[in-house]
C-alpha cells in the first residue's frame, strides 16, 4: 500500500471516538479524555447510542449521524457490534480505524471468527484497521493521544511500534521518567490488517521521525516486511526488540539443519539482511537508537578503550571478548607516543590505563594519538570517580576531542552521584554515555553490528550464478518423480543428482542391491571404497550403522554388507532398505569437512546454513545463516561468521582452502532453492574442501508438492534477481 494512505491515521483532521462514555475506568471514557486533555487541534466526536452528552460535548448515535467528514475512527465498544460498526464507517466514508477492543482472535477461534467477519466488513468497504486488541496511536507534535494509557508521550524524533498495548505503555512510563520524546507510538495489537510492513513505509518518509524502534512477537506478511523493512533502515536506524527468543520449534526435523536452526536464528539473520539492529533489553532500545542516530560510521569492530581504572579496564576487555570486539594491540609507535605523554606505570597495552590521577590533559593526549591511528575504530573513555579525578573537566575535554574525530566515542562515567551533571553535558552534545563498562562494549557492538548490516542491505541479490547454466528441467524431473511415488525424502543417489544437476562436484556414487552387485561395484570402482545403507527412511545413516569406510579387500567388502543390512534392520526396522551404496574411498590429510544446509521457515521461506560439518555437527553447534538469494560478499560474511572460517586458512600444516570455490557452492545452493520451490530441507554433509579440490560426500534432500498457482521466486522472503520493487 502507498504510504499515503496511512496519511490520515498518523495526522487526522478529525476523529470519532465510537464507544466515547463518562463510565469510569472505561476503555471509551479514557481515550475521550486522552484526546480532550492532550488538546488536540482537529475535530473530535463523541459517538455512543446510549447518550446525548459525552464528557460535556455532544454524543451522536452512529457516525452516520455526523454532519461533518470524519478522517479516523477509534473503537472502543464491545467486541460483537465491531463488524457492524465498521459498515457503518464505511458508508460514511471513513476509511481508516483503531480498533482498541479486545475479544478477537486472541481469544481462540470463535474470536478468530469474529475477526474475520471484521475484516471482510472491512475490505468490503475499502477500511483499513489497527488493531484489534491493541492500546491505540499517539502523534506528540499534533497533540493527539488515542490511546487509553494513563501517560502521553512527550514530543521527540522516536517512532515506537509494538505488537503489545501493555509493553507500549510501561515502555511510555519509563521513557517519560528518562525525558525521551517521540514522533509517533503505534500500538498494532493483533495486526490484523495494518501491520510492521504498512506502518513502517509511512514511517520512512515521516520528517517527524528520525529513528524507529520496533517490538516483535511475529511477523504475518514476511515480503512486506523484508521489503519495508529494508526501504526504512536504508533512510534511517531501525532497531528490533523480539519476544520468544528461547521459544523451541515444535517441528521433529529430518535433516541436521533442521535440528540446529530456530526461528530466532532465521529472525536474527532476517534483520541482519535488512539492515537493522536487534537489541536485547528494552532499554537497549533507547540508547542504541541515539547512539546509532548520533555516531559516526565505522568499518570494523577494532575499540581502543581509555580508562583511569585498571580493574574497569579489565572488566570492559573481558565483555569485548566474549561479543567478539577486537581490542587491537598497541603497535610500536604507539607504544613510542604514548610513553611521551603517559606517566611510567601506565598498562602499555589496551586496554590504555593512564591511572587513577589523570587529568583532562592526559585523556585529551591520550585520546588524540588513539583517534589518529588507522587500526582503531573506535574509542572508549572510562572514568572512575576516585579522589583525583575531575569528572566534568575531563567530560568537557572529551566533547572537545570528539568534534574533530572521525571516530565513533563512547564513554562510561561510572557512578552516580559525582559523575550526573557530566552525562547531562554528554547528552546535551550526543555522545552515548553509560554507567558500566559492560553496557559501554555491548553498545560499541550494537553499532558495529548495524553497520556490518548496513553493508548486507546494500547488497542487491543480483543475476543467477555464471555459467555453466544448471540444469533446472532434470532437477525439477527428478523431485516430480519422488513426489508421484509418494515419497518426500529423497535418497543419497537422487540427492546427488540434484546437486550436479546445478553444477555443485558430487562424489560418484553406484547403487547395489545384492551382496554380489556389491561386490562387482567394489571391483570397477576400486578398493577401497566406502559403502552406505540405501534407503530413502534413514537421515543419519552412521546413526543406525549405515556406513562403512575404507574397506580395502573383495572379502571385506561382502563381510561390510552383511553386517550393515543386518545391524540396519535391528536399528532402523521399519526402513525400506534398498541395498547399499559404493563410491570410492578419497581422502586426503589437509581435507575439512563442513556443511551446507537448507531449511523452510514458516515466516520467512528458504534458509541456508553454513558451518563446521562431520558426524559431530549437532555438538558443534557452528551454523550461520541467511536469507537467499546469495551474492559473493554475502556468501563471504555468511562463512566468515562460523568458526569453521578459522578452519579454512592456513591450520597448522595445512595450506589455506579454495574459497572461492565454497563460495561458488553455496551461490550454486542459492540458485537450487530459488528455483526449486519444492525443497523443504537439505544436507550436504559433509562438503570436502582442500588446497585443490571441493566435493560433496554426502547429501539429504526433504521435498513437498508445490501447488499450480504457485508463482515463481514467492516463496523468497528478499526480493529476487536484484529487484527493489517488491
Amino acid at each position: 500500500m502507498s504510504r499515503h494512505d496511512l496519511k490520515k491515521l498518523f495526522s487526522p483532521s478529525s476523529i470519532a471516538v465510537i464507544g466515547a462514555s463518562d463510565k469510569p475506568n472505561s476503555v471509551g471514557m479514557k481515550v475521550f479524555k486522552n484526546l480532550l486533555q492532550a488538546n488536540f487541534a482537529g475535530k473530535l466526536y463523541a459517538v455512543n447510542p446510549k447518550h446525548k452528552k459525552v464528557q460535556e460535548h455532544s454524543c451522536f448515535a452512529s457516525v452516520k449521524k455526523i454532519k461533518g467528514s470524519v478522517d479516523l475512527a477509534i473503537i472502543a465498544t464491545p467486541a460483537k457490534a465491531i463488524p457492524d460498526i465498521i459498515v457503518e464507517c464505511g458508508e460514511k466514508g471513513i476509511h481508516l480505524a483503531v480498533v482498541l477492543s479486545s475479544g478477537f482472535s486472541e481469544i481462540g477461534k470463535e474470536g478468530q471468527a469474529l475477526e474475520q467477519t471484521m475484516l471482510d466488513a472491512a475490505k468490503r468497504y475499502q477500511v483499513r484497521l489497527m488493531g484489534p486488541n491493541c492500546l491505540g496511536i499517539m502523534r506528540p507534535h499534533i497533540k493527539m493521544n488515542a490511546t487509553f494509557d494513563n501517560n502521553f508521550a512527550k514530543s521527540g524524533s522516536v517512532a515506537f511500534v509494538s505488537q503489545s498495548g501493555a509493553l507500549s505503555a510501561g515502555i511510555l512510563d519509563w521513557a517519560m521518567s528518562k525525558e525521551i520524546g517521540f514522533s509517533a507510538i503505534i500500538s498494532l495489537g493483533n495486526n490484523a490488517d495494518i501491520n510492521f510492513g504498512d506502518v513502517l513505509d509511512y514511517l520512512t518518509h515521516d520528517p517527524q521521525t528520525k529513528s524507529i524502534l520496533l517490538y516483535i512477537e511475529g511477523v504475518k506478511n514476511s515480503r512486506h516486511f523484508m521489503s519495508a523493512l529494508r526501504a526504512a533502515a536504508r533512510i534511517k536506524p531501525v532497531i528490533a526488540l523480539k519476544a520468544g527468543k528461547n521459544a523451541q520449534g515444535s517441528r521433529a526435523a529430518l535433516s541436521h539443519t533442521g535440528a540446529l536452526v530456530g526461528g530466532d536464528d532465521v529472525f536474527d539473520a532476517a534483520l541482519r539482511r535488512a539492515g537493522a539492529v536487534r537489541v536485547m533489553k528494552i532499554e537497549d532500545l533507547f540508547s542504541v537508537s541515539e547512539m546509532l542516530f548520533s555516531s559516526k560510521k565505522i568499518t570494523d569492530n577494532r575499540l581502543a578503550i581509555i580508562t583511569n581504572g585498571g580493574g574497569a579496564g579489565v572488566i570492559a576487555a573481558d565483555r569485548a571478548s566474549e561479543l567478539n570486539i577486537v581490542l587491537p594491540s598497541l603497535n610500536e609507535g604507539m607504544l613510542t607516543r604514548l610513553n611521551q605523554v603517559l606517566p611510567q606505570q601506565w598498562s602499555h597495552q589496551n586496554p590504555i590505563d593512564i591511572l587513577g590521577d589523570a587529568t583532562p590533559e592526559r585523556y585529551h593526549a591520550t585520546l588524540d594519538i588513539c583517534k589518529n591511528e588507522k587500526d582503531v575504530d573506535g574509542i572508549l573513555t572510562m572514568l572512575v570517580p576516585v579522589a583525583m579525578s575531575q569528572p566534568l573537566k575531563v567530560a568537557k575535554q572529551v566533547i572537545q576531542d570528539a568534534k574533530h574525530t572521525d571516530k565513533s566515542i563512547l564513554v562510561c562515567w561510572m557512578g552516580e552521584k559525582h559523575v550526573k551533571s557530566s552525562r547531562k553535558l554528554f547528552a546535551k552534545n550526543k555522545i552515548p554515555c553509560f554507567d558500566t563498562p559492560e553496557r559501554a562494549v555491548e553498545a560499541f557492538s550494537y553499532l558495529t553490528r548495524y553497520h556490518q548490516n548496513q553493508k548486507l542491505l546494500r547488497q542487491a541479490p543480483g543475476p543467477l550464478s555464471d555459467q555453466p547454466r544448471p540444469d533446472v528441467a532434470k532437477a525439477r524431473t527428478t523431485i516430480e518423480s519422488v513426489l508421484s511415488s509418494r515419497r518426500t525424502i529423497l535418497t543419497a543417489m537422487e540427492s546427488k543428482s540434484i546437486l550436479k544437476a546445478f553444477k555443485i562436484p558430487v562424489t560418484e556414487m553406484t547403487s547395489a542391491n545384492t551382496l554380489e552387485e556389491a561386490v562387482l561395484t567394489a571391483r570397477k570402482i576400486g578398493l577401497p571404497v566406502v559403502m552406505k545403507i540405501n534407503s530413502p527412511d534413514i537421515s543419519h545413516k552412521s546413526d543406525v550403522g549405515g556406513v562403512c569406510l575404507n574397506i580395502a579387500t573383495e572379502q571385506a567388502v561382502r563381510e561390510a554388507f552383511k553386517k550393515m543390512i543386518a545391524e540396519v534392520k535391528i536399528k532402523a526396522p521399519q526402513a525400506n532398505i534398498l541395498g547399499v551404496t559404493l563410491e570410492a574411498q578419497s581422502k586426503s590429510p589437509n581435507d575439512r569437512e563442513v556443511m551446507i544446509g537448507v531449511i523452510q521457515d514458516k515466516v520467512f521461506g528458504p534458509i541456508i546454513s553454513f558451518g563446521l560439518g562431520g558426524t559431530l555437527v549437532e555438538i558443534m553447534q557452528d551454523s550461520a545463516l541467511a536469507l537467499p538469494p546469495l551474492n559473493r560478499f554475502i556468501a563471504h560474511q555468511l562463512i566468515l561468521e562460523t568458526r569453521a572460517a578459522k578452519l579454512l586458512g592456513e591450520f597448522r600444516h595445512m595450506p589455506a582452502v579454495q574459497l572461492d570455490a565454497l563460495i561458488n557452492i553455496l551461490l550454486r545452493v542459492s540458485e537450487m532453492v530459488c528455483e526449486l520451490p519444492y525443497i523443504q530441507e537439505m544436507d550436504i554433509n559433509p562438503l570436502t574442501i582442500n588446497e585443490e579440490r571441493i566435493v560433496v560426500i554426502d547429501a539429504r534432500i526433504v521435498v513437498a508438492p508445490v501447488p499450480k498457482s504457485f508463482v515463481p521466486y514467492s516463496h523468497l522472503a528478499i526480493t529476487f534477481a536484484g529487484s527493489e520493487s517488491l
